[in-house]
C-alpha cells in the first residue's frame, strides 16, 4: 500500500469534514508517495518522535495533534518547529494528523472512551450530522454512588489521579464525556441532563459553573483522555497489513 492510499483509508473512516473550524487535520508535511512498510503513531510530533521514526525506518508519522495551527513565517534551526520540518523533509517522512475529525467520527476517540466506560445508549453530545458523528458522547451506566464511579473511571481509563467535583452525595447514571479540552461544551452537558461530565482541561471557573448548575465533574489530564488514539489507530493500521510503531511521550509529571 502506498502512503497516499493509506491516507485515503484514514479519510474514508474519519472524514476531514468532521474537524472543528480551528483545527488543521490532514497532511502536515508531504513526503514521497512510497510503499508503506512502517507507520509511527503518536499523540504529538516532536523532535523525539521524528528521531524514533527514523530509527524504525518509518515512511510516515500519524499524529493526533497537528504540528501547525498557525502559518509559519520561517523555518529556522533555533525553533523546534523548524527543526521538525527540516528533519522530516530531509528523511523523506510524510506527517499526517487526525485530530478533531477522529474525536467526532463514529468509531473514533469518544466512542473508544464510551466503550471503556461501558456507556449504554450512546449519542453525540453535540450532533454534527444525522449519521451519528458528533462532539463528545452521552450515555448511561448502571446506577452507582458517585464515589464508586470515580474509582471506576480511574480503572477504566488507566489513570492514577483525577480532579473530582461532586454535587452532593448522589448516585449517578447519565454521563457526558468529551475527549481533550471540553470546556466549550460544558453547557451542552448541562443541557443534556447529565449527572456527571468527564473531560480534560476545565478551568476553576468552569468547574464552579458546572457544580452550581448541578453537574458533577471529573477532570482527567488532557493526554490521558487522548492516549487511546494510539491504540485505536494501531488497530486500524495493523488491519491494513503493515507494521506499526507506537511512540508515547509524556511531557510532565504530577508529584
Amino acid at each position: 500500500m502506498l502512503v497516499k492510499e493509506y491516507i485515503s483509508k484514514i479519510e474514508e473512516k474519519f472524514p476531514p469534514i468532521l474537524q472543528q473550524s480551528y483545527d488543521n487535520s490532514g497532511i502536515q508535511i508531504e513526503g514521497p508517495n512510497v510503499e508503506l512498510h512502517n507507520v509511527l503513531i503518536t499523540l504529538d510530533v516532536t523532535e523525539q518522535a521524528i528521531e524514533r521514526a527514523i530509527q524504525t525506518d518509518a515512511q510516515m508519522i500519524l499524529s493526533h495533534h497537528p504540528i501547525f495551527f498557525h502559518p509559519l513565517k520561517s523555518i529556522r534551526s533555533d525553533n523546534f518547529i523548524g527543526r521538525i520540518v527540516y528533519a522530516a523533509i530531509m528523511n523523506s517522512l510524510t506527517v499526517y494528523s487526525c485530530h478533531t475529525n477522529y474525536d467526532a467520527a463514529i468509531g473514533g476517540l469518544n466512542d473508544i472512551l464510551a466503550r471503556r466506560l461501558e456507556l449504554k445508549e450512546c449519542r453525540p453530545l453535540v450532533k454534527i450530522d444525522e449519521y451519528g458523528n458528533g462532539i463528545g458522547r452521552t450515555g448511561f451506566v448502571r446506577k452507582m454512588p458517585i464515589e464508586e464511579f470515580v474509582n471506576f473511571v480511574r480503572e477504566k481509563l488507566e489513570v492514577d489521579h483525577v480532579k473530582f467535583a461532586p454535587v452532593g452525595n448522589v448516585e449517578i447514571e447519565k454521563i457526558a464525556i468529551c475527549s481533550g479540552s471540553g470546556g466549550d461544551f460544558l453547557k451542552n452537558a448541562i443541557d443534556a441532563g447529565a449527572d456527571l461530565y468527564i473531560t480534560g482541561d476545565l478551568s476553576y471557573h468552569e468547574i464552579s459553573q458546572a457544580v452550581q448548575s448541578g453537574l458533577s465533574i471529573i477532570v482527567v489530564d488532557h493526554d490521558e483522555t487522548e492516549k487511546f488514539f494510539e491504540d485505536g489507530m494501531i488497530e486500524f493500521s495493523r488491519d491494513l497489513g503493515f507494521k506499526v510503531t507506537r511512540y508515547h511521550e509524556r511531557f510532565y509529571w504530577t508529584l
